[in-house]
Order: C-alpha cells, then structure tokens, then sequence
C-alpha cells in the first residue's frame, strides 16, 4: 500500500477542501415568540427567531420553556442544544403520531435531560442530595477497582498526526498550549470528581498519549490528585521480534515514563493469526519478554491486550490465558469486525469471547459502544423511536454493556465535558434505580428484536451471519462477507445508513492487489482494518458459503449492499431515505472533534496542512465552536421568552399601554 507520506502528498497535491464542519445549525422556524413579540412589540423590532420547533405549540412547548428556563443556569450550553434537539426529535413524532409520545412523557423527558445535563452543577455542590460518583467494579483478576465508565482517549487530542515524524508533528509546546489540551485537563478534573479516574489511550492516537501524560503530571504538581488516585492505560501496537517491539515501546515509554508506572499495558490491535503469533511467543526474542521485564521492575502492572479481530482469533488469545484484561468489541448492535465470523461455539461474533473472558476472571472492557457499536450520537429515526423516550441509545448501549453482557468499564471518547451527559445519567440508573434501567432496557430490547425480524424476517434474523468464513480464509478472497451481511443488517433493519457507509468505506481502502497472493495481501492489511469490500459477482463463493442455509441469498445481499454504501455512488437524498425509513433521528454532535472528522475526504491534506502550518490552517473547529456560542446564545433567548413568565411580562407591559 502507499505510505502514510505518500497518501497524505497525494491527498494535499489533489487539493485541499475547506474544513467547515457539520453543519448541525438548527433549522429556522417561524415559532411562537416570534408571533408574540410581533403582537406586543410591533413588526419592527428585532427579535431572535431561532428556536426549537416545539415552542411553536401553545401547550406543551410553554411548559417545557418554564422547565428549561427555570434550570438554565444549570445547563451547560452545549447540553442546552443537545436537549433541545431530542425534544424537537419527539415533537415531531408526536405530530406524525400522536400515540408515540404523550404530553406528560414529553415534559418527564425534558425533566430527565436537564437531570443528565446538570451533573457538573451537582457535583459542585457538595451538599447536593442527589450528588453522584460513578459506580466501581472489581476489575477481574488485577483486583483493580474500576469505573464503570471509561475515559477514552480518541476523540479529544489535538492532532492524529504521530509526534515522532520529523517536520511534519507539532511540536509539544504548541501540542500542550492548545485549546485540545486546555479541554483535556478539564475534562479529566470533571472525571476524577466523578469517581471516573481511568483513562485510556495508545501509542497510535496521534499527540492523545503526549497530552494525557503531559495533563496527568501537571495536575499531580499542582497538587490536584495524587499518582495513586488514577488509573492509566496505554496501548502498544505488536511487532514480529523483541528489537522492533522496543522501539515502539519506548517512543511510548519517553512519555508515560513521567507517571512512573503503567496501571494496564495492552497489545493494541491484536487481530490476525500473525498478531496473535507475535504476542503469544514466549522465546526471548519476542515481544512478551519485554513486557515481562517492564513487570518485573514494576513499571507495568498489568498485561492485556485489545482487538478488532474476528471472533476465532480473538477466543484464540483469550483461551491462551496469559493476560489479565481485554479491550473488545460487543454491542447489542453487532460486534465490529467479529460480526458474522465464527465465535468456535457454533454462533457468531464476540459474546461467547467475553463470556469465556469472563470466566477466566480477566478484566473485561468494551471499545466504543458509542460509535462503533452504532454511531448513537446520531442515532438513526427507527432506533431512536423503539429505545426512546424512557433511554437515549447511548443510555440503552451503557446498560446494555453493564447489565447484560457484564461488561466492568466502558470506554467513551470525550471530545468535551458534556459527552459525559448521557452516559453518566445511564450510570445514575444503573446505580440508584435498577429496577426502572431494568424496565427501559427490556421494554427497548424488545422493539428492536421485532423491528429486526419484521424487517429482515425470522430465518434470516436467526441464521443470517452464522457459518461464513473468515476474510482470513482463501475462500473468501479476502472480502469480509459477514462484516458487510453485518453492516446490510443494521442498515435494512435499524436504519443505520451513515453508520454503515463509514464502516464500508474502510473495506473499500484496504489496498487488495489482485495480481498478490492472497497471504501477501493479508500479510499486508491493517489489523485494525480487517477485509475487503463486494468486488463483484464474479468471484466464486461456492466454497465459503457451502455451510451457510442460503447462499444466493447472501450473494444477492452483498451486491445489495455494495450498491447501498459504496463511495461511488451518491449519498441518498433525504427523500430517498425517508422512503426506505432509514431517516436521521437528531444529532448529538455540537462540533466537529479536536483532531477532525476522519470520514472526511479531505481528512489526511487538511491533517498534513495542520501540522505544516502548525495548526494554523487544515483541521480547526474554532468556527464550529464560534457557531455554537451563536445557537446557545439563540436557545437561552428563545427559552426564556417562550416561557411563562416572559409572556406575562409583555401582556402586562401591552395592557399598560396607552391605546
């Protein structure tokens, strides 16, 4: 494949696009204040129009108004939009159907999104009477006392950019004088008050480990905690022998050697059968004797590993019993790359690996419930309706984790403190009514499942991804055959579109060279990337698909859905998804990450234009973030003069004027 160099050359030499965002403003409406302060105002003056469109309804959006006004101290502003756009989601379902919502569970939804929203006002006040920690679990065999939620380090570093590329990385001046990093140490205060004090990061996050380590050590200094008051996880990519290990090792190691010790070391990207080869050798010369010695002084406390393999692989490393925790995947919504890869007991994806983890009493993390598990900061229209209104699909993915696969910690990618909001008020159920988070996540299991079978039908919800191989068999050619019958599944069933066009979009990138030999193009594909796309009818799938109960049909869903999320097909019009129901529910997503929008096509020339420039030009948010000071600035306008209290106001003021 062409370096990272070359790509990122060709990617700039063929034009640099504009980094404008994602353009989440809210829609313009003509609402009921706008009528009212025409009324009483007269037409001339000028008044903020923007707002929610369920102000515009005399009844329900005055109350939720008084509601909302009545906290909006509490609500940090990005929270403030964030509610507003769920509401505005159910409203208009409410006005479709009127059955989906009623008025009162629309005003206890708005209660509850201001409860999620104003943790941080909570955990300020000490005193408070529903003050919260996040709940602690024995982290399996490290004796560990582990937070049920994870502070991942992907999405809030200000650069993807490696920091050991001569010329092109920032430097660690600029890289800790940023806006990212400023973000950072706030967001990790917020979490050591919440009692949410492990953070996660790896060696290939760009400048993530630099800055954590860097925030880590400075709040130690200034007093703030205590080394033994966090837990620190770092992540090493495997290497074939010991001397290329270590030098992975210590580019790591320059940096974490700050904090003294590493709390969890985990193998990163532990996926192909070469992966688990290199991890798994004991001789001296490979990467485990390292490891070893880094434990023996003391340096590294607990060994593990994370993957995006398929479920063979993974169950391989698990059943090796030689490590202490696992980062994996496994979501109500599929299992990332495991998905439609035999488990080794006769089903599919990673449930069998975390129950067999479990039992080894091994820690047990689950990556990305958020996005990968779904994208659930944009949940699509059909899943937001069948969790909702009793939990949000980030509540629903957190207890689903906790409750019923048994996960200890989950991993959340915190761009910004309020990216807490969801899924600490998923642990506020969890912990203080257990009953009710028992209740939603039954009652939202349900929808789903029916939804599933209603729109794929019976046989092919039970059957569907079971008996196909492995993109690492010869038989496949090297196409992921489950990972995409996975991605047509969630699409035609849960609505999921932009979550399986992205996931498809990588499959398409792999660098398959047809004219290789299929072990070298395995050899050379990215661990963390495994298979490639539909590459069309003519390959003969006759001996993948022997064991499977429908092989035409699987053959006809993967032309299906190549057609579906290939880039080279336009993106469907809104009208052509709502017709096929996989409209967009409502977006969490106030602005777009520090280190940008890697579904981008312009990603890798607007990241070398970054760093370059050194981060004057190519990926920026602060328009974004400017944006949406505006729009807060609009709802707390639109807010309070919707409210009660405000109309009164102008009817007095109307009475008392002279005729």
């Amino acid at each position: 494949r062409p370096s990272l160099m070359r790509r990122l050359s060709s990617s700039l030499l063929g034009g640099v696009g504009e980094n404008s965002g994602e353009g989440d403003e809210l829609e313009k409406r003509p609402s009921l204040l706008s009528k009212v302060s025409s009324r009483f105002l007269g037409d001339d003056t000028t008044v903020q129009e923007d707002g929610p469109n369920f102000l515009s309804s005399d009844g329900v959006g005055r109350e939720i108004a008084d509601i909302i006004t009545e906290n909006l101290d509490k609500i940090p502003g990005e929270s403030l939009i964030k509610i507003s756009r769920q509401l505005d989601f159910w409203f208009s379902e409410k006005k479709e159907d009127d059955t989906v919502i009623t008025k009162e569970e629309l005003i206890e939804l708005t209660r509850r999104l201001i409860h999620a929203a104003s943790w941080r006002s909570r955990m300020m006040d000490e005193a408070a009477e529903n003050s919260f920690l996040v709940p602690k679990v024995r982290f399996g065999r490290t004796e560990i006392q582990m937070p049920i939620i994870t502070c991942g380090g992907m999405r809030i570093q200000e650069t993807w950019m490696p920091d050991n590329i001569p010329l092109l990385s920032l430097s660690h001046k600029r890289v800790v004088a940023s806006d990212s990093h400023k973000t950072l140490k706030d967001v990790i205060q917020c979490c050591i008050k919440l009692g949410l004090n492990h953070f996660e990061t790896a060696r290939m996050y760009g400048s993530s480990e630099l800055q954590f380590v860097d925030a880590l050590v400075n709040l130690m200094e200034e007093g703030t905690i205590k080394r033994e008051d966090f837990i620190f996880q770092t992540k090493c990519l495997p290497a074939k022998n010991r001397k290329e290990f270590e030098k992975i090792l210590n580019y790591s190691w320059e940096h974490v050697s700050k904090l003294e010790y590493i709390d969890l070391f985990a193998f990163h990207v532990v996926s192909k059968d070469s992966d688990v080869d290199w991890v798994l050798d004991d001789s001296s010369d490979g990467c485990m004797s390292l490891i070893k010695e880094y434990q023996s002084k003391g340096l590294i406390k607990h060994i593990g590993f994370s993957t995006h393999g398929t479920g063979e692989t993974i169950m391989r490393m698990i059943n090796s019993n030689k490590f202490d925790y696992v980062n994996i995947h496994c979501h109500y919504f599929g299992s990332y790359h495991a998905a439609g890869t035999p488990d080794t007991k006769g089903g599919h994806g990673n449930e069998a690996c975390v129950k067999r983890a479990l039992e080894l009493d091994m820690g047990v993390f689950n990556i990305s419930p958020f996005d990968k598990g779904g994208k659930l900061y944009k949940p699509s229209k059909l899943v937001g309706k069948a969790i909702g209104p009793g939990l949000t699909p980030i509540s629903f993915a957190s207890l689903y984790s906790w409750k019923t696969m048994g996960f200890h910690t989950i991993s959340v990618g915190f761009a910004k403190a309020s990216d807490l909001d969801e899924v600490i008020e998923a642990a506020f159920l969890y912990q203080h009514d257990t009953a009710k988070a028992c209740e939603y996540l039954a009652q939202a299991n349900t929808n789903l499942q029916n939804l599933s079978i209603q729109r794929l039908g019976q046989e092919w919800h039970e059957k569907g991804l079971l008996n196909i191989p492995s993109c690492y068999k010869e038989s496949t050619n090297g196409i992921a055959i489950g990972h995409i019958l996975w991605l047509h599944n969630v699409c035609a069933a849960f609505g999921m579109y932009d979550f399986a066009r992205d996931r498809y979009a990588n499959l398409e990138s792999t660098g398959w060279n047809d004219k290789t030999a299929f072990q070298e193009n395995i050899d050379k594909m990215a661990s963390g990337n495994s298979g490639r796309a539909f590459q069309g009818e003519d390959v003969d799938f006759t001996e993948a698909l022997k064991d499977h109960y429908d092989a035409e049909l699987v053959k006809r869903k993967l032309k299906e859905a190549h057609e579906w999320f290939t880039k080279k097909n336009e993106i469907l019009s809104p009208e052509e998804r709502k017709e096929k129901e996989w409209d967009e529910g409502y977006s969490l997503s106030t602005w777009v990450e520090f280190p940008g929008d890697t579904s981008r096509t312009d990603f890798l020339s607007s990241l070398l234009l970054q760093n370059l420039t050194g981060g004057y030009l190519g990926i920026n948010n602060k328009s974004d973030r400017n944006e949406v000071s505006k729009q807060v600035s609009s709802l707390r306008s639109s807010f309070r003069r919707s409210s009660t209290a405000s109309l009164s106001q102008l009817d007095d003021d109307s009475s008392s004027s002279p005729a």
